[in-house]
C-alpha cells in the first residue's frame, strides 16, 4: 500500500491533513512546525513520540510542536496509521477569531509542563473528526468560511476540557500573550521525559540557540544539569521516600528503571538499590 497523504488549507495554510501510512513509510513527514491535534482513526499501538504515546484508535494527542510529531511518524517501521490531523496555525488562528480571545479562554498562570498530551476522545470529538472526514470527499463544497467554522468549533471543544487537563493547558497556550521567564520554563520541566529538542521549543528557541543561553545562565550545558539534577532528586526520594525505584524513575523524568539505574551509578558510584540499602542500614 502506497503513503496516501491528503491536505485541506485555509488562508493558503495547512488547516487539516489525513495521513494513511503503511509502515515503514521511507519518507521524511514534514509538518509544520506549529501545534497540531491528531486524531487517531486506525493504529496498530505503535510507540508515536518515543515518550509512550501509542497510535491507539480513538484516542487524540495534541502536541506543541508539530514537527515533533512528524519525526516521530517517520521513525516508525511497523504497522498502518491513519490519522487527521489539525494543524494550530497561529496566524490562521488570529484571523479565524477576529484578533481577540476565544470564549472560555484563560491566560496561562504557568509554564506548561506537558509540550504533548494523549487521552480517549471524547464522543464531540469523535464525532468531530468524523464530519473532517467528510470534507475530504466534498472538497469543491468547502470556501474559507466553512473551515473557519470547524477550525473554531475544535478550539471551542479543547478549551471546554477540564481545566487542570495537559489538553486544557496546551490549547490555552495557542493564545497566551504571556512570555515566561527561560529559567521558568527549564525548572517547570527538569523532571518531565523531554528531549532537548522539544524543550527547546518550549522556550521558542532553536536547538543552538537553547543550548547558549543555557550555557550562559547555569554555566553548564543542558544535558548534565538536567541529568544531575533528575538525579538528585532521586537520591532524596531513596533516602525519604517508600516509593518503588521504578515509581522514583518515572518520577524524575527517566522512561525507564534501567535508564535510571545506570545514570545514577555514574553520577553516584553505587546503584539505586545499593544505596537504599546502606540508608537503611544507618
Amino acid at each position: 500500500m502506497a503513503n496516501e497523504i491528503n491536505q485541506i488549507p485555509l488562508f493558503e495554510k495547512p488547516l487539516f491533513t489525513w495521513y494513511k501510512l503503511p509502515m515503514s513509510i521511507d519518507m521524511e513527514l514534514d509538518l509544520p512546525a506549529e501545534s497540531c491535534f491528531a486524531y487517531i482513526l486506525e493504529g496498530d499501538n505503535q510507540d508515536l513520540t518515543g515518550s509512550g504515546f501509542l497510535a491507539e484508535k480513538g484516542t487524540v494527542i495534541l502536541s506543541l510542536c508539530g514537527k515533533t510529531v512528524g519525526n516521530s511518524l517517520s521513525k516508525i517501521e511497523t504497522g498502518f496509521l491513519s490519522t487527521i490531523i489539525v494543524h494550530f496555525d497561529r496566524d490562521v488562528l488570529k484571523k479565524v477569531f477576529n484578533y481577540e480571545k476565544p470564549k472560555f479562554w484563560k491566560e496561562l498562570e504557568h509554564p506548561l509542563r506537558k509540550d504533548i498530551a494523549q487521552q480517549d476522545a471524547s464522543a464531540l470529538v469523535s464525532s468531530y473528526f468524523l464530519n473532517v472526514s467528510d470534507l475530504f470527499n466534498h472538497k469543491n463544497a468547502l470556501n474559507e468560511e466553512i473551515l473557519s467554522v470547524k477550525l473554531k468549533e475544535i478550539v471551542l471543544l479543547l478549551l471546554q476540557t477540564q481545566e487542570s487537563s495537559n489538553l486544557n493547558a496546551i490549547a490555552r497556550s495557542l493564545f497566551s500573550d504571556r512570555v515566561f521567564l527561560f529559567q521558568e520554563v527549564i525548572e517547570a520541566n527538569l523532571y518531565e521525559p523531554l528531549n532537548l529538542n522539544r524543550l527547546a521549543a518550549m522556550t521558542n528557541n532553536s536547538l543552538a540557540s537553547f543550548k547558549r543561553k543555557f550555557r550562559k545562565i547555569y554555566n553548564n550545558s543542558p544535558a548534565n544539569y538536567i541529568r544531575e539534577k533528575k538525579l538528585e532528586r532521586g537520591k532524596k526520594l531513596l533516602i525519604h521516600s517508600q516509593k518503588s525505584i521504578g515509581e522514583i524513575c518515572y518520577e524524575c523524568g527517566y522512561s525507564d528503571p534501567s535508564s535510571f539505574a545506570r545514570s545514577f551509578k555514574n553520577m553516584f558510584g553505587i546503584s539505586p538499590l545499593d544505596f537504599r540499602l546502606s540508608q537503611n542500614g544507618h
